[in-house]
């Protein structure tokens, strides 16, 4: 009789009827559904070199960046390393058979902040051999320059590594479908120079159709196509077809648009070309430093980038096409890194009226049978809403106590996860006790964050569409199973915990790549805000689960999560912000004038407080409005290194009734010397010409400076033409601007190496200024 009973009672399990084990499953299964997303964003495995050569070999790409960089030394525009890098590349090229093509181009831009600037870069370009060069030609683009205080593996020299693979993989192709050029552009990193140039004065501009730019902001991380032109539509359906693990959203590329950031794809759109942009990103600590070298570049980001490049360009030669923009662009998404799932924008309003009228529908029918009272709704409602404001609010809240109690002057200090896991275990907390406290009817909570989803959804179609799938997708499950609880209205709660499932499941499916890749794009700082309504909305599924336990056993979660949020608060106060691997970001400016006699050091840094240790030593410089040159607020005296600064010749002179003019040649007395000119705006520049173009005037800053920045001048000096109006004589400064600082500061730079910190970006620099005046050789 007793084994009777229990064998009925065995058989009469729900899981609705113990929620503490359907909760544990549902999150048992949500965990291992999230680990499994979040490897699919991770890198691939590398390809070694034994493999067929008809694949992308990370580790032969690998073997080609350490030709192309055999020492971890800057090379800039117009540096001699620049020159001996752009050697390597071309015989590289050369040893594949293939006869590079050098286009040199003097590019002149304007910046509000900087003035006018004209550079001279150096592309390289290689032409593979097709059966149709009359077609459209695929343009492959990275850029080989670095910036001044990095080798730039990562940026960008692992791009060009991986196209010479991919050129040597296509080689065994040719003829090819189509015309395919590799373009190596020049002085990407001060200004998109090369790029310029390419656009501007190649007459092969004209005959590109599609652009694949590889880019990096990182030294690991999965390839992400974060950029393309407008009207993407086709773009995106290439894609899908060709990419066997696609990284990508419309979100991302509407982000993106949104940014004041720009690459060479930038110029290239700007041109009308369409293209895509993909990067790696992570460790962007290590970005744009002496730590982006060889040894800290993660292969696997190589070889998914490379995969990337290989298989788009493989697609776009098998496809028949002559114009490759659409008339809109497309609302999609990866499907955890599987395939690419997409539809046209302006479709989105009806896929999510449609939904929604679905789950109001469902919501109805269940409504009827189950007769929910007013106030019940109301009840969910308000609980809906608590959790979404609340999470968010007090999971910033946390994240901004935490910055204050460690003053993080970084956005991404070390071990910086646990700076991002506190507001995320806290908004978590206040999901939990939420729902513990304001007890609703897990049915109706259901439906009512289904309808949220559904009607979130229909708004961001028409006020954000790239974004409207984060909502449409969860939405749409949850439409499927709301027709499950509404046709099983008797005992609908047996399959809540199934419906939970799905709803989480997919909205997991795509939020996990956002709490991939948002804490390492924003950092500390921005991030918090996102990452808590991000677990908010990873949890609110969860939520009609949740309110059936027992309030020991939420009692008993939510102390759980604080006691993890202190610790983790605990350990990210612990944590040191700056670490050899991720040191603080500090540039030492040298600075001399040749009417003074002494000299100054300035020491600048984005991220926080310079460090006693550098300046316990030094002497402050008080008087730093008397210079006449712009250095910054932490600045002290140093030994004079009289360096030499660029030479100026006067050419020739010409005097008008209206104006006079001055043409000059400025020569470089130092390798990879900046050569720039300011001068008063009182002095009425109206013209200024170089190699037979007009250059834009600069415009002045304010302090009514205006600026013309010189680089890449050759040896033999740039001969250029000043008009201005004010009178007979042009008073100016000539200004030399050089990598690194005199080698009486060395005890200074070791000692920042030990804060330990490092430089960035442009880098250490030297400058040495002369005022002077041009008058007429005649008086």
């Amino acid at each position: 009789m007793d084994s009777e009973r229990r064998s009925r009672s065995i058989s009469g399990w729900i899981p609705a009827e113990h929620p503490k084990i359907a909760l544990a499953a549902v999150m048992l299964l949500l965990l291992l559904f999230g680990a499994y997303l979040s490897t699919r964003y991770d890198p691939p495995p590398v390809v070694g070199i034994e493999e067929p050569s008809d694949v992308f070999s990370g580790e032969r790409a690998f073997e080609r960046l350490k030709a192309i960089l055999p020492e971890a030394a800057p090379h800039p525009l117009g540096s001699p390393a620049n020159e001996r890098v752009r050697s390597r590349i071309l015989q590289e090229f050369k040893d594949l058979g293939l006869d590079p093509i050098q286009n040199d181009h003097w590019v002149s831009s304007r910046r509000p902040t900087e003035g006018t600037s004209l550079a001279f870069a150096r592309n390289l370009l290689v032409e593979l051999p097709s059966s149709n060069p009359d077609l459209p030609a695929i343009l492959l683009a990275c850029h080989y320059d670095s910036v001044a205080a990095g080798p730039g593996a990562s940026d960008d020299a692992a791009a060009v590594a991986s196209l010479i693979e991919i050129a040597s993989i296509l080689m065994r192709e040719t003829p090819l479908a189509r015309p395919v050029f590799l373009l190596f552009t020049d002085g990407e990193e001060v200004g998109l120079v090369g790029a310029r140039g390419f656009v501007r004065f190649n007459e092969i501009a004209d005959q590109i159709g599609v652009v694949i730019n590889l880019e990096a902001r990182g030294n690991s991380g999965g390839s992400l196509m974060f950029e393309t032109s407008e009207g993407n539509s086709w773009l995106v359906e290439q894609m899908a077809q060709g990419l066997d693990r696609p990284m990508s959203s419309s979100a991302y590329v509407s982000i993106y648009r949104s940014m004041p950031n720009s690459s060479d794809l930038t110029v290239f759109m700007k041109r009308g070309l369409s293209g895509l942009n993909f990067a790696f990103i992570g460790n962007p600590k290590q970005y744009h430093t002496p730590l982006d070298d060889t040894g800290n570049l993660d292969l696997g980001s190589l070889q998914h980038q490379g995969d990337h490049a290989l298989a788009m360009t493989r697609q776009l030669l098998l496809s028949e096409w002559t114009d490759p923009s659409s008339s809109r662009d497309a609302v999609y998404t990866d499907l955890g890194s599987h395939f690419i799932l997409s539809w046209p924008a302006g479709r989105s309003p009806w896929l999510a009226g449609a939904i929604l009228l679905s789950i109001i529908l469902s919501f109805l029918f269940a409504g009827n049978a189950c007769c929910w009272q007013t106030q019940e709704l109301l009840r969910g409602g308000v609980c809906w809403a608590l959790i979404i404001l609340l999470g968010i609010i007090v999971g910033w809240l946390s994240a901004t106590l935490l910055q204050h109690l460690d003053s993080t002057p970084t956005p991404w200090p070390d071990r910086f996860h646990f700076d991002l896991l506190v507001p995320s275990l806290v908004a978590a907390l206040s999901t939990l006790a939420i729902v513990a406290i304001i007890r609703t009817d897990p049915i109706v909570f259901y439906f009512l964050h289904a309808i949220a989803l559904a009607l979130g959804s229909l708004i961001l179609s028409f006020m954000a569409e790239g974004f409207s799938y984060v909502l449409i997708l969860p939405a749409f499950m949850a439409s499927l199973a709301s027709f499950l609880l509404a046709g099983h209205n008797r005992r609908p709660r047996r399959l809540l915990p199934l419906c939970c499932f799905l709803v989480a499941a997919a909205t997991s499916l795509v939020l996990v790549p956002f709490i991939k890749f948002l804490p390492t794009a924003l950092g500390v700082f921005a991030a918090p805000p996102f990452i808590s309504f991000l677990v908010v909305l990873l949890l609110l599924p969860l939520a009609p689960l949740i309110s059936s336990l027992a309030r020991p056993v939420t009692s008993g979660l939510c102390f759980l999560l604080l006691a993890g949020a202190v610790g983790a608060g605990y350990t990210a106060l612990q944590s040191p912000c700056f670490s050899p691997e991720a040191p603080q970001q500090i540039n030492l400016t040298y600075f001399e004038a040749s009417h003074r006699k002494d000299a100054q050091i300035a020491l600048s840094s984005w991220e926080g407080d310079i460090p006693l240790t550098l300046t316990r030593t030094l002497d402050p410089f008080p008087n730093a409005d008397e210079l006449p040159y712009p250095l910054g607020s932490a600045l002290f005296s140093a030994p004079r290194a009289k360096l030499a600064g660029p030479d100026l010749e006067l050419l020739k002179w010409n005097t008008t009734e209206q104006s006079h003019s001055a043409t000059i040649r400025l020569r470089p007395t130092i390798a990879s010397q900046e050569i720039q000119i300011r001068l008063n705006q009182a002095a009425g520049l109206s013209r200024v010409t170089a190699l037979g173009m007009d250059i834009p005037l600069p415009e002045p800053d304010v302090n009514g400076q205006q600026s013309l920045l010189f680089r890449g001048v050759p040896e033999d000096g740039l001969e250029i033409t000043l008009v201005w109006t004010s009178g007979p004589s042009l008073a100016l400064s000539l200004i030399g601007i050089t990598p690194n600082v005199p080698p009486q500061l060395e005890g200074l730079r070791a000692n920042r190496d030990r804060a330990p910190a490092s430089p960035a970006h442009e880098g250490d620099r030297s400058i040495t200024l002369r005022q002077m005046t041009l008058k007429s050789p005649l008086f």
